[in-house]
């Protein structure tokens, strides 16, 4: 039993809401640490949509242990019953809203930060900062409704106090339709770029099917709306057990839809060593079979006795670094000079200053079946 509150049993339908919220929030922790530990072991630094993850963990936390303290209040007995809580649970109700907010605009600026940092078209990147801010301007707004909505304030908590309140459930409403309209916004986003890229229709739409991935989660805040329609003030013990439920759900299966898609490098890194370790003679880490450090891959093969395998990454370190590596076998050509680059990585590139790029380098044997590698990198800095 909890000190000061009045302890009721909680309803099966109640403590089986709060172990798949459990999982789910102990999923999304495990996932967002793998995400950091692929981000480490791709060698780049961390960014700030890892750093927004990460500020999302404890505030999912948070939910759950709000809900977790409801269910000892009486979440789905009558209020009748329940009066000896009301004014906790509804204290424990203005953090819960002030969580929700809070956790649900850093996931999606988590996204928006790591549009910018994968893509450089310049459309998109203006896009994607106008979204920022059209986030931000959601975020605050609903922020400030959660202190203007009752004047005097305290009337939110204390039904004792006259005051004026508005239409709460409306509120609740309004605010998780333009959720929704920020989610299609922000998942809808970068489309249109990765369709122009050059590339295989599979491959555009696998990339496709990442990004809607947490398309999930906006089917979970459709569910929730309906849910909150459903809530009645006056009842509110009595009718808050699905919306609670889906509303704990949302922020912590939308760190999962974040963090999922960015564990392609951890997997790409751990396949790639198990397909080098079957191949005879030594290998080279940067070489043939390597990931480069990508959590998006495109391998394609093309005929008339030439193979290409080409593998394009558009998940990039911090500052937009990107590259592009190739390994092709080709019938037999004289060798072209090239200029090791002198970094260890076994690859040789060609070094230019100001005149025209100059073709990729090439390591060719003088016999048939040669083999080329290129590596081209692009780096540009805001």
């Amino acid at each position: 039993m909890l000190p000061g509150f009045v302890h009721f049993p909680a309803f099966p339908i109640v403590t089986a809401h709060l172990a798949i919220n459990t999982i789910i929030t102990f999923l999304g922790i495990a996932l967002a640490v793998l995400r950091i530990i692929a981000r480490f072991k791709s060698g780049a630094n961390l960014w700030w949509d890892d750093y927004l993850v990460l500020a999302a963990l404890p505030q999912g936390i948070g939910m759950l242990i709000i809900s977790g303290l409801w269910s000892d209040m009486g979440v789905g007995y009558p209020a009748a019953e329940t009066i000896a809580n009301i004014f906790p649970i509804l204290k424990l109700l203005i953090s819960y809203e002030l969580v929700f907010c809070t956790a649900i605009s850093t996931i999606k600026l988590s996204i928006l930060f790591f549009y910018l940092r994968v893509f450089v078209n310049r459309g998109l990147r203006l896009a994607t900062k106008l979204s920022m801010l059209f986030v931000g301007l959601w975020s605050t707004g609903n922020f400030l409704q959660v202190f203007l909505l009752c004047r005097p304030f305290a009337a939110s908590y204390d039904p004792r106090i006259k005051g004026t309140c508005g239409n709460q459930i409306a509120s609740f409403i309004a605010i998780g339709a333009f959720n929704i309209i920020t989610d299609v916004l922000i998942l809808t986003l970068p489309l249109p770029t990765v369709w122009a890229l050059k590339m295989s229709t599979g491959t555009k739409i696998g990339l496709t099917c990442v990004f809607l991935f947490g398309s999930i989660v906006s089917v979970i805040s459709i569910i929730r709306i309906v849910a909150l329609t459903q809530l009645d003030l006056t009842n509110l013990t009595g009718t808050m057990i699905w919306a609670d439920f889906w509303s704990c759900m949302e922020i912590n299966l939308a760190i999962i839809c974040v963090s999922l898609p960015m564990l392609g490098t951890l997997f790409s890194r751990c396949t790639s060593r198990r397909g080098a370790s079957k191949l005879p003679g030594p290998s080279n880490s940067d070489g043939y079979g390597s990931t480069n450090g990508s959590g998006f891959n495109r391998i394609k093969r093309g005929n008339q006795g030439k193979e290409d395998y080409g593998l394009e990454s558009i998940y990039a370190a911090n500052q937009e670094i990107h590259s592009h590596s190739a390994v092709v076998a080709e019938p037999k050509r004289s060798r072209a000079p090239t200029v090791s680059s002198g970094n260890g990585s076994g690859s040789e590139v060609v070094l230019t200053g100001t005149t025209p790029p100059a073709e990729p380098s090439i390591l060719e044997q003088d016999e048939p079946g040669v083999i080329k590698v290129s590596t081209k990198w692009t780096i540009s800095h805001d």
